[in-house]
C-alpha cells in the first residue's frame, strides 16, 4: 500500500470554508475499478480533514487488489474518531461501495465500525452544529446540496469538475474516473511513476475540490435565515412599483450569482433578466438584492375546512356556519373547496409557485402564491424565506 500525506494552513482557505470545516469532519472519495461492488474493487481512498490550524489530505493507494483490505483499514482508522462524513455523490456511490467491499473481509464488517449502513437515508443540517456522536454519523453529500440549489445556480452539468469551474477552481487533473481504470490496470501489470502520479493526482484533487465545494453550504444557510435585512423600501419606476429588499448574508458566498429571474420555469438552463413579471434577485459575494413588482387588486383567502362554512352568492364570500345560520336559506349555499373564501383588496407580491401556507389566491386552482406587502421586518423576513424555499 502506498500512503501519501500533505498539509497546508487552513488560513489559506476563505473564511466561509473555514467556518464549515470542523475537526469532527472527514471528507473522502474513492477510486474503483468499476461500478459493481460485487465484481470490482477499491484501489484508492482519499481523505481530507482538519487538525487544529492545518488541513490534511491523506491518500491510501492499493498497488494490487490484495491491498484493498489495507486501504479500507486505514480509512476506518481515520473515521473512528469523527462524526461527520462529507462526500460528493457518496450517499449513492462511495458509501454503499465501501460498505459492500468491507463486508467481504473478516474484521471489516460495517457493524464493527461507525455505522455506514443508512447513509443514503440520512440528511445533514450543514454547519458545525451537525456533528453527532460517532455511533450515529451525520452525512453531507455535496452533490445533493448542489442539486437542491439547481434553480439558483442553473448549471449545465452537475459533475464535480463542472461545479468547481463555476466556483473558479482550477485543476491539473484531466481525467475522469472511467479513463483511470485502464491506467490503473496498466499500472498493476507494469508499475511506473508517471501512471502513479496521474492516479493519485485525480483522487487528491477530488478531495481538495470538496474543500472548495463545501462553500456551497453558505448559500444553503440562506434557507435557514442566515442573513440580515439591511434595507427594504418601495420604489416607483414609471407606472410600475417595486418592493426592494437588501440583505447581507452572515457568511460570504463563494462567488457572485448575478441576476436571477424569478421564473415559473425553474428548470431554465441559464439565469435571465426579468421577463416573467415576477421580479428578480441578485446575490453578490457579501450582499443581496431582491426586486419584486407590487400589484394591487382583490385576492381570495381560501379556508381549509369548507364543512364549517356557508357560501353567500350575493356577497361572493363564505362565512362561518354559526353566522350563516342567521341568513335566509334562499341566500346561502353549502360551501365547497372552490367557493370557501373571503375577499381581500390589497397590495401584493406574486411568487410563481404554490407554497404550503399560500392561502391567498385569485382562483382555487391557482398555482401561484400571493403575499401581501410586508408591514414589519418580521414579515419581510418571512417573504424572503418563502422565496428562498423555492430556490434553495
Amino acid at each position: 500500500m502506498i500512503h501519501r500525506l500533505k498539509s497546508f494552513p487552513i488560513r489559506t482557505l476563505p473564511l466561509f470554508q473555514q467556518h464549515f470545516l470542523t475537526e469532527s469532519m472527514l471528507l473522502f472519495d474513492i477510486e474503483t475499478t468499476g461500478l459493481s461492488a460485487a465484481r470490482d474493487h477499491i484501489y484508492c481512498i482519499g481523505c481530507g480533514y482538519r487538525t487544529g490550524d492545518e488541513i490534511i489530505t491523506e491518500l491510501f493507494f492499493a498497488e494490487e487488489p490484495a491491498q484493498e483490505k489495507d486501504i479500507l483499514t486505514a480509512f476506518f482508522a481515520l473515521l473512528e474518531n469523527r462524526s461527520t462524513v462529507v462526500t460528493f455523490n457518496g450517499n449513492a456511490f462511495d458509501i454503499p461501495f465501501v460498505r459492500r467491499r468491507a463486508a467481504m473481509y473478516e474484521g471489516l464488517s460495517a457493524g464493527e465500525y461507525p455505522d455506514l449502513a443508512e447513509a443514503s437515508d440520512q440528511t445533514a443540517s450543514p454547519g458545525p452544529e451537525c456533528a453527532a456522536s460517532v455511533s450515529a454519523l451525520t452525512f453531507i453529500d455535496l452533490y445533493r446540496e448542489a442539486i437542491r440549489m439547481k434553480s439558483l445556480l442553473r448549471l449545465p452539468s452537475w459533475r464535480q469538475k463542472s461545479i468547481e469551474q463555476f466556483l473558479g477552481c482550477t485543476r491539473e487533473d484531466r481525467y475522469d474516473g472511467g479513463q483511470l481504470i485502464r491506467i490503473y490496470h496498466r499500472y498493476e501489470s507494469d508499475p511506473d511513476s508517471e501512471a502513479l502520479s496521474v492516479l493519485l493526482l485525480h483522487n487528491e484533487e477530488n478531495v481538495r475540490g470538496m474543500f472548495d465545494l463545501i462553500g456551497l453550504l453558505s448559500w444553503c444557510q440562506l434557507r435557514d435565515g442566515a442573513f440580515v435585512i439591511t434595507e427594504s423600501f418601495e420604489e416607483t419606476d414609471g407606472e410600475s412599483s417595486f418592493y426592494n429588499i437588501k440583505i447581507c448574508p452572515k457568511l460570504p458566498f463563494p462567488r457572485s450569482i448575478g441576476i436571477i429571474d424569478i421564473s415559473p420555469d425553474l428548470s431554465a438552463a441559464q439565469p435571465t433578466r426579468v421577463s416573467s413579471g415576477y421580479g428578480w434577485f441578485r446575490l453578490g459575494k457579501e450582499t443581496g438584492l431582491l426586486r419584486l413588482p407590487i400589484q394591487h387588486g382583490t385576492l381570495k383567502h381560501f379556508y381549509s375546512d369548507p364543512e364549517n362554512y356557508v357560501y353567500l352568492p350575493e356577497e361572493d364570500c363564505a362565512v362561518h356556519k354559526s353566522i350563516g345560520a342567521f341568513v335566509d336559506s334562499s341566500h346561502r349555499r353549502k360551501a365547497t373547496r372552490q367557493n370557501c373564501y373571503s375577499r381581500q383588496e390589497c397590495h401584493y407580491i406574486t411568487l410563481p409557485v404554490k407554497t404550503a401556507d399560500g392561502f391567498l389566491r385569485k382562483e382555487f386552482r391557482d398555482n401561484c402564491s400571493y403575499l401581501t406587502l410586508p408591514a414589519e421586518e418580521k414579515d419581510v423576513r418571512q417573504l424572503i424565506l418563502r422565496l428562498f424555499s423555492v430556490f434553495l
